[in-house]
């Protein structure tokens, strides 16, 4: 009896030393799996964080970038906002451009046009110059004529009154063709001396007269139309 209380006694101490390093392997499994699932969930924690991180940087670096584009719109103004929009529509034609080019051919056509009218201008005034002399070159033409008759009738056998009465016609000839151009011939004898119209040459005291008349004229002055052709030589009273 008592050996077999000696065997079961060696049994349970066998059963209870087999018993724990199974228990030990089984305690330290779980501990290694415990361990394992907190690495993990640290690993993951961690992994949260950085991608938290990032998003919170990544969103204040768009905050930075809107509020520089902001302030660089507000900066430049419309002239900003233009080019933006040039930006936007970059690869489409802008038609202004259109309207640019039509208003530089417009320039182009009225410019060629003034260049064209003063051309055509100065050449029209060139010619009505060159006819005005030819007209007036012509029509003294037969003045010269007479002139040559009336000294051709200078002989010792011509009668000086018939000669002189054909000079005197020339020279009326001569100042109808000067009227029929408004070209008139100044009265001055007895007139007021006018620097305007009189170029006085010589003085002689007044006397009993009155200072600064025209008493007698050296040179006839002329006027075409209101303006002086050309002004009288004269001897005024001083």
């Amino acid at each position: 009896m008592a050996t077999q209380r000696r065997n079961d006694s060696a049994q349970d101490s066998q059963t209870t030393s087999s018993s724990e390093p199974a228990e030990e392997a089984r305690v330290s499994g779980q501990s290694s799996e415990a361990g394992d699932s907190a690495g993990a969930a640290a690993s993951a924690a961690a992994a949260a964080g950085a991608q938290t991180e990032t998003q919170a940087s990544d969103s204040a670096a768009a905050d930075d970038g809107a509020r520089a584009a902001a302030t660089d719109a507000a900066a430049s103004g419309p002239a900003g906002e233009a080019e933006a929009e040039a930006q936007a529509e970059e690869g489409q034609p802008d038609p202004r451009d259109a309207e640019i080019d039509s208003l530089k051919q417009q320039l182009l056509r009225l410019q060629a046009d003034f260049d064209n009218f003063r051309r055509r201008t100065r050449q029209e005034r060139e010619e009505l110059q060159l006819f005005a002399t030819r007209k007036l070159l012509g029509e003294l033409l037969p003045i010269a004529d007479n002139f040559d008759r009336a000294l051709s009738a200078f002989t010792p056998e011509a009668d000086l009154e018939t000669v002189r009465a054909g000079v005197e016609m020339v020279q009326r000839q001569l100042l109808n063709l000067l009227q029929s151009y408004d070209v008139t011939q100044m009265e001055t004898v007895g007139q007021p001396f006018d620097p305007n119209v009189h170029e006085a040459v010589m003085q002689e005291p007044a006397g009993d007269r009155e200072a600064g008349i025209v008493v007698e004229e050296f040179q006839k002055g002329y006027r075409i139309g209101d303006r002086v052709l050309r002004p009288a030589m004269v001897k005024v009273t001083v």
